[in-house]
């Protein structure tokens, strides 16, 4: 019964009626009392876009008599609409609103067991946090964009967000912790930056996830004292990378430890042929002005049999020894999973991240990429759970194809829930229920 119970929770229709309608269900509509369309239906409406992965929301006004029927039974949705009415009332909802969401969708996960699946080493679960611009235009613009001079004297204006997502380095579902805005603040001349973002980011992450043991790996331009102080304070720990031009004096340092043979070496031999070569030391100085910040450093190549060659760095919050450098060596190349697994995803297995959905005026952009976001969470929690998800996605080859078959079942056959959507498509590929 537990184990059922349990299933039911990771179910879409679970997922979406408990987690996601209860956040928009909180979202007050500041519109006069007479307004058209109920708030609530302009948000379950930008959510079944990105959930159905529709191309436009002009393609999204274009329905058939079983469309009509399904956004209701499955969406909740009573008044569809349009396009122009969903950017126009969404641009005026602060995205703030919507963050929780992600946080109440980690709350689930934890609950149903998958958390405990992504603990990789001692006890840690590890949080890879990179940046993603989701909007770029030479002729489109509002108080918020951020602004890109060219050489040929144009200029073009963007939106960026800072994500972080759990992920593990031999699991494919990534799980978004949260986002912050890379935009400018209210009332600023200036262009936003990651670091500064970063900073926002983890006072959040301070407030609603301190107890949680996590490892942030990250790229070298958090390699810094005090974003690296701020992950300390919280008692979380780090696998940064650091690049020689920016951290001169670490490899400088780290070099001459090497020469005097003080910074130990580890080589072994997988069973492809790979070798792998470990230099590594610790008690190391962040640079020359924080000498204070003690780091260890791990210097990693990595030859295969062919002769090619790939060199890594990091600095870590870890007492590096010769059984952990594997691991820590793995936690940090496992960084790359949210553009591989996230933004990758996103922009080419349906998703259609690239597309401009809506601008806007004030907030009409980052608020349709955290409906994307909390869709694309949806997706990943229901793949990680679902065995007919998994089989259907097999037997369809792409995610792509999979959704494209999908919204062509949505449209022609009357449906009451995503499950009976899914199974409807196992009969399609000819994939057995259980």
């Amino acid at each position: 019964m537990m184990k059922k119970s349990l299933q039911n929770l990771s179910s879409f229709d679970s997922l979406y009626q408990g987690v996601i309608g209860r956040i928009f269900g909180e979202i007050k509509d500041s519109r006069a009392s007479n307004a058209h369309y109920d708030i609530l239906d302009i948000l379950r409406c930008g959510f079944a876009i990105y959930s159905l992965k529709c191309a436009s929301l002009f393609s999204f006004r274009k329905r058939s008599k079983a469309e009509e029927s399904n956004l209701g039974s499955i969406y909740g949705i009573n008044k569809v609409a349009s396009d122009n009415t969903l950017r126009n009332v969404l641009d005026s909802v602060d995205p703030e609103k919507l963050r929780k969401g992600f946080y109440s969708l980690y709350k689930r996960i934890k609950k149903i067991g998958i958390l405990k699946q992504y603990i990789y080493w001692r006890k840690h679960i590890v949080v890879s946090i990179d940046g993603v611009e989701h909007f770029c235009s030479k002729n489109i613009s509002c108080d918020h964009c951020m602004t890109r001079k060219h050489r040929d004297g144009s200029q073009s204006n963007y939106h960026a967000m800072l994500s972080a997502a759990i992920v593990h380095p031999d699991k494919s579902e990534v799980f978004i912790l949260d986002n912050e805005p890379i935009v400018k603040q209210d009332g600023s001349t200036k262009n936003d930056c990651e670091r500064n973002a970063a900073k926002r980011l983890f006072s959040w992450f301070s407030e609603h996830y301190e107890n949680e043991k996590f490892i942030f790996v990250e790229d070298a331009l958090y390699a810094n004292a005090p974003h690296l102080r701020q992950i300390l304070k919280n008692k979380w720990e780090f696998v940064v990378n650091i690049k020689p031009k920016s951290h001169k004096k670490l490899f400088t340092l780290f070099e001459t430890r090497k020469q005097m043979k003080s910074a130990k070496f580890h080589e072994f031999i997988d069973k492809k042929g790979t070798i792998h070569r470990f230099w590594y030391d610790n008690n190391l100085p962040l640079n020359g002005t924080a000498t204070d910040l003690r780091v260890g450093v791990l210097m990693y190549e990595e030859e295969k049999k062919n002769g090619q060659i790939q060199k890594f760095s990091w600095a870590t919050s870890f007492n590096l020894t010769k059984r952990n450098v594997e691991k820590i060596m793995r936690i940090g190349r496992s960084r790359w999973k949210i553009e591989n697994e996230t933004f990758n995803t996103l922009k080419n297995q349906g998703y259609h991240f690239d597309h401009n959905y809506g601008h806007g005026f004030q907030h009409l952009n980052t608020f349709l990429a955290y409906l994307m976001l909390l869709a694309f969470q949806t997706d990943q929690i229901f793949q990680r759970c679902n065995k007919l998800f998994n089989r259907i996605w097999e037997k369809a080859k792409t995610k792509a194809k999979l959704w494209e078959i999908l919204r062509s079942v949505f449209m022609v056959k009357t449906i009451y829930s995503f499950n009976e959507l899914f199974e409807t498509l196992a009969l399609q590929f000819r994939v057995q229920l259980e």
